[in-house]
């Protein structure tokens, strides 16, 4: 990298327009993995420049782009060398493609302070951040250490700063207090959440058969098995048959977003039977396979004639 490039048209121009270029070349449509996907990116040569654009630039980079990491990433037994590099004081946008402990701290009896269960550690790296704006972690794949982060969360919030992780819906909880309040800080089971909205929207639809089906394979392009899992709960919910599917105790836990009983709810008890509903769906989707679900499916239109 030179320290200066003169020569360069690019400091005719103002530093304004500069902004304008620089966003255009470096602002990209998905999360980014700087240690994979940025060094190999058409236009990131422009980093290497020189010193004033590569400064100039790179703030660009963190400004407008989400940056794609794991706790691997902040652990503090993980040799810095296997860590995505982040720029602290510039980053705006996290996302987190898992919240499974690092590999380090896997084979460890002793894991950091960012790997525990209460993550405080990591909690106090992204508390560090002064420009973070939203954070993005995605529970799926650790479904059991998210429920203990959330559990410790309730049980210790007085000692942190009011820590609270509420369900704000089916698969999505923000997390309020601690330093956390001007942030958008949610975990998300990403494939319950992607896909719930526009199923659920589609059970009260009035299309028929065949055009469902053209929005369920729509969405099996996004995740294979899901759709098909989500859609025979919704469909018997519609037609009264959910008790056959899940048991009448299971069953109980169903929750219809539209009621007025949901929207009659303080914070407290929406959390709780959001929580409650967002449990239930993760064990199904867990304890099930597409095939039986579509098997299911079909015996139960046969059952109502349809």
């Amino acid at each position: 990298m030179s320290e200066t490039f003169p020569s360069s048209p690019l400091f005719k121009l103002s530093p304004e327009l500069r902004l304008q270029i620089y966003t255009h070349l470096l602002t990209f449509p998905t999360p980014i993995h700087l240690r994979q996907h940025v060094p190999g990116t058409p236009h990131t040569a422009l980093l290497r420049t020189n010193r004033q654009i590569h400064h100039e630039a790179q703030a660009v980079l963190y400004d407008t782009n989400t940056i794609s990491l794991s706790r691997n990433d902040f652990c503090l037994l993980t040799d810095p060398a296997l860590q995505t590099p982040v720029e602290g004081l510039q980053v705006r946008h996290l996302r987190f493609t898992s919240f499974g402990e690092s590999l380090a701290c896997n084979v460890l009896a002793e894991r950091c302070a960012v790997c525990k269960d209460d993550a405080r550690g990591l909690l106090e790296a992204l508390g560090g951040m002064p420009v973070l704006r939203r954070v993005t972690i995605d529970y799926s794949t650790q479904i059991a250490s998210f429920m203990r982060f959330r559990q410790l969360a309730a049980e210790e919030g007085g000692s942190r700063k009011g820590l609270t992780v509420t369900c704000i819906s089916v698969g999505v909880y923000r997390v309020h207090g601690a330093g956390f309040d001007q942030v958008d800080f949610t975990f998300s089971h990403r494939p319950l959440a992607s896909i719930w909205p526009d199923l659920a929207t589609l059970s009260y639809s009035l299309l028929s058969e065949e055009e469902q089906e053209t929005v369920l394979a729509r969405l099996r392009t996004q995740d294979p098995d899901t759709p098909d899992k989500l859609w025979l709960l919704l469909w018997a919910a519609q037609h009264g048959r959910l008790s056959d599917v899940l048991g009448e105790q299971v069953a109980g836990a169903w929750v219809d977003e539209s009621s007025d009983a949901l929207a009659g709810m303080n914070e407290q008890q929406r959390d709780a039977a959001m929580h409650g509903f967002t449990v239930m769906l993760q064990t199904f989707l867990k304890a099930h396979t597409a095939v039986q679900c579509r098997r299911v499916l079909g015996l139960l239109r046969d059952s109502v004639g349809m």
